[in-house]
């Protein structure tokens, strides 16, 4: 049984509150988009192909299947990943309400074979930086944008390192380096909210054994995800590094570019998939995790027709 949240009843001056906090985020979406917003951007330094669509298919939703893999662990490469890196974390997630969140011990079950730790060097930081991911094909993980590329640490990462099905110090995927790391330009060049989202393309093929997500719009009347349950699995920084953590709940609200949900994240989860169960995909993510909102939510960049065949463009790199 889903959990129910003690204060979902909001008062006027909570609802104000929440008015105040979207509307930025509903002004960057109606008065400064642009088809510019949408276009990939890589860390090679090439633009990729903008994304047009056909205004017919504005209401038809696209879907890509999910994969279980073979399921075949592989062995740990020693030298890949320092198992006692200490990691920040970016965007902050928050709980709310009681900490519904519960530990995934069988990190090797699909889909939480597919969930990706990530830790994260970029140019001019010093640091390392913890974020996740979720495979959707054998070697494309689909992340936050904030965890490829962040202006104020020197742009695209430099470095990272990512692991299928960490379990605390446990690698049992192996661990895989990035090659080519994508976003789009309304984040890179503007960071707007609504356009965080990236991928990284690995050096080897993990989702072959990891299996991989499958991912969906859900434009739809008869898909409307408001009111559905979603799940978020990461690698929250409240944790034990390495371990993987879920929690459950209802969607509250569908933005045009935004998914809100009041499923307990921590900082470090930035990049999960926000996923279903559909009976045509199998687990599917509808969003990926980016933070949290000045009110009682945490949010999610929705995958719209421009986000999917974003992910669709990448995979085939």
């Amino acid at each position: 049984m889903l959990k129910q949240k003690g204060f979902r009843l909001l008062t006027f001056g909570t609802l104000l509150l929440i008015a105040l906090v979207f509307s930025p985020i509903m002004a960057s979406a109606s008065s400064g988009d642009s088809a510019d917003d949408s276009t990939s951007v890589s860390s090679d330094g090439e633009e990729e192909k903008t994304v047009n669509y056909n205004e017919k298919l504005k209401n038809k939703d696209r879907v890509s299947e999910s994969y279980k893999g073979s399921g075949k662990v592989t062995p740990f490469r020693d030298n890949s990943v320092d198992l006692n890196e200490n990691l920040n974390y970016v965007k902050p997630s928050k709980i709310i309400g009681s900490d519904d969140r519960v530990r995934v011990t069988n990190t090797t079950d699909f889909s939480y074979s597919a969930v990706v730790h990530l830790s994260i060097e970029y140019p001019d930081d010093p640091d390392t930086y913890g974020c996740t991911g979720f495979l959707v094909n054998e070697d494309t993980v689909v992340t936050a944008g904030h965890c490829v590329h962040d202006s104020s640490k020197g742009g695209w990462a430099k470095n990272i390192d990512a692991s299928p099905g960490r379990n605390g110090t446990s690698m049992p995927y192996n661990t895989y380096q990035n090659k080519t790391l994508y976003s789009v330009k309304g984040w890179t060049e503007k960071e707007k909210p609504e356009y965080d989202y990236g991928a990284i393309k690995l050096d080897g093929s993990p989702g072959n054994n990891t299996g991989w997500f499958g991912y969906r719009t859900t434009n739809g009347d008869d898909l409307d995800p408001v009111g559905k349950s979603a799940t978020v699995s990461g690698y929250p920084g409240d944790k034990t590094i390495g371990t993987m953590w879920k929690d459950s709940d209802n969607i509250n609200q569908a933005l045009e570019y935004l998914l809100l949900y009041q499923i307990d994240t921590y900082d470090g989860q930035s990049g999960s998939s926000v996923y279903r169960n559909y009976s045509d995909t199998g687990q599917t993510a509808i969003a990926i995790h980016t933070g949290s909102l000045s009110s009682p939510y945490n949010r999610g960049t929705r995958i719209t027709l421009d986000v999917f065949d974003n992910i669709d463009n990448w995979k085939d790199k």
